[in-house]
């Protein structure tokens, strides 16, 4: 990331740091959203709409890349629908589902947010990305503010554990190549790849598994979820590639665990629950963990911004 410009690593940590908290809210409303919907109906559902939003973005910023791409690209987008837009979907939802019948959505929605590890070590050893101590230092405030705010009285392991770190690990891979893909392709097509090719591959999987007339028994109230948890899945993929371009995986995904705690925020607010002084003080650790991991780049860039406002105004002549 260092060796970028301040300009564009800054924004695209700003807007990694929009994804995060889109993703904290999503997760919160996925909660109910799914509920005792068929959840691979539900997702299916959701990831076509999502990839027919995308369209018109792909068509307006991805400066004609579609008509551009290699036999590899196309291989390399139809690789990142499987293991990021198709697979893990189906695991994560049915995991959610599993997870909140069984008292633990809170714990899995933790369990998520430890992708980082996962793809920092993959960042490194795949795509070469250095070792950050400033990073190390601040995913571990991250991650220890996160578990502090973990609610202990729920269940640590579920039915739908499993399935949720099973689709975390191909959250990580896919991340992983899309950060490699993003290289040579624009964000808006990597996206609608992903959404796309994902899409498609759930229709097979919902038409090999005759559940696809699961779609025409959702109610008014499961389709206005579906739109719901829809838009925030597309304001999600566009913001989460636009900044991954710019930022190192390890980066990136370390900022993405600051939506567990506003999951919990969102929890906390509207059951009215206690906050302990231990989730207070996890609170503190996630700012601090937040300030270390972008901080510096996020201080050079406005520094800069403000050296050339004053040059700007600085009077020209004697």
């Amino acid at each position: 990331m260092d060796v970028m410009p301040d300009g564009r690593a800054g924004r695209g940590l700003l807007l990694i740091l929009v994804t995060a908290i889109v993703s904290g809210v999503s997760t919160y409303v996925n909660l109910f959203a799914v509920g005792s919907t068929s959840s691979s109906a539900f997702v299916t559902t959701r990831n076509l709409l999502v990839a027919l939003a995308l369209v018109p973005v792909a068509i307006v910023f991805g400066r004609g890349a579609m008509a551009k791409l290699t036999r590899a690209h196309w291989g390399r987008l139809a690789l990142i629908g499987l293991i990021g837009g198709a697979i893990p979907f189906l695991l994560f939802f049915r995991g959610l589902q599993l997870a909140a019948a069984g008292g633990g959505g809170i714990t899995v929605s933790f369990l998520y947010r430890t992708l980082f590890l996962m793809a920092m070590l993959l960042g490194i050893g795949a795509l070469g990305e250095r070792f950050r101590a400033r990073v190390a230092v601040g995913a571990a405030l991250l991650l220890a503010g996160n578990a502090l705010l973990l609610s202990f009285t729920e269940p640590i392991w579920t039915d739908g554990t499993g399935y949720v770190l099973a689709a975390t690990a191909l959250w990580a891979v896919e991340y992983t190549i899309s950060r490699w893909t993003l290289k040579d392709l624009p964000s808006s097509t990597v996206a609608i790849g992903r959404m796309g090719f994902g899409a498609l591959f759930l229709i097979v999987y919902e038409a090999a598994t005759f559940q696809l007339s699961a779609v025409g028994r959702f109610s008014g109230t499961e389709w206005l979820w579906i739109g719901i948890s829809a838009a925030f899945l597309t304001v999600f993929v566009i913001t989460w590639y636009a900044g991954l371009r710019e930022v190192e995986v390890g980066t990136a995904t370390a900022v993405l665990t600051l939506g567990f705690p506003i999951t919990y925020a969102l929890t906390v607010a509207f059951s009215h629950a206690y906050v302990s002084p231990e989730a207070a003080l996890g609170g503190v650790a996630i700012g601090a963990g937040v300030a270390v991991t972008v901080g510096r780049t996020l201080g050079k860039k406005a520094g800069n911004e403000l050296l050339g406002r004053l040059r700007l105004s600085r009077p020209v002549g004697p």
